[in-house]
């Protein structure tokens, strides 16, 4: 499986994604016959390519620690609870523009009341911090990891102060994962307060920022003529929308000041020394 990509609509044709989906959507899968068919939702494909890609790499292990940035209450947070040792999950819940939805301050006292599949609550530690300012010793985790989050940093600088902090936590050879929004029609770059829409040349200057990380095989911004032909979705309606219960489908490509953009993946590892 290619892990460092753009979001396709054939993906939801590799019967590991479509597994995962429904282990990590159970709740969905129960209330839609046939899930994820006819259920493509970008968030969907970030949260099972990120461990299918963790699988391929043997990076998920009995005893791995796993950190996530700016982590909400994300499905992969529980789904990896039941995979690894030590799973961390970091945000600054309560304080940030997202505090009403996905990093509420009480997932601080009570993350089990936000999970919505079966996890080992005793492996999973959720703790206030900024992902600009991470406080772990050097060296700490096995794998690092941040979904679609990392646009809202504070413009490219804030972004690559957060990347070079997750290459600092990592081990030597661990790994790093990206999810964020990549322009797929050509635009520039749009830089709006709390929000980034990166392309492909800004995303390699993000990168660049954290020297001893090496993407795990070269980046494909191709998107295929099947996707590229799906209805995009205006980014504020995407928003208001909300639940996947209300959301147009498939939810793949949104639109948003003359930028056509949709997910992309990033999988890098820590050097060796």
């Amino acid at each position: 499986m290619r892990l460092n990509k753009l979001c396709e609509i054939e993906d939801w044709q590799q019967p590991r994604l479509r597994a995962l989906m429904c282990d990590l959507e159970p709740d969905l899968a129960a209330a839609y016959p046939g899930y994820p068919a006819g259920r493509e939702h970008r968030k969907s494909w970030e949260y099972a390519h990120l461990i299918a890609g963790l699988e391929q790499l043997e990076a998920l292990h009995p005893q791995a620690m796993v950190l996530a940035v700016a982590a909400g209450n994300e499905r992969p947070l529980y789904a990896l609870s039941r995979r690894v040792r030590w799973v961390f999950a970091v945000d600054v819940y309560g304080t940030s523009v997202f505090s009403n939805h996905e990093a509420r301050k009480d997932m601080l006292s009570d993350p089990d009341s936000f999970a919505l599949l079966p996890h080992n609550r005793n492996r999973l530690v959720v703790q206030y911090m900024d992902a600009r300012d991470l406080r772990f010793e050097d060296g700490t985790f096995d794998v690092a990891y941040c979904l679609s989050s990392i646009e809202h940093f504070g413009g490219i600088a804030g972004g690559q102060k957060a990347l070079t902090e997750m290459q600092r936590v990592l081990k030597p050879g661990g790994v790093a994962v990206l999810t964020t929004e990549c322009i797929v029609n050509g635009a520039a770059h749009l830089s709006e307060e709390h929000f980034e829409l990166f392309t492909p040349i800004t995303l390699r200057r993000l990168l660049a920022a954290a020297r001893n990380l090496t993407l795990v095989e070269p980046i494909s911004f191709s998107l295929s003529k099947s996707t590229l032909a799906t209805r995009p979705i205006p980014m504020d309606k995407a928003v208001h929308d909300g639940t996947r219960c209300q959301a147009d489908y498939p939810h793949l490509l949104l639109h948003h000041a003359g930028r056509l953009f949709t997910s992309i993946a990033l999988f890098l590892r820590k050097s060796p020394s």
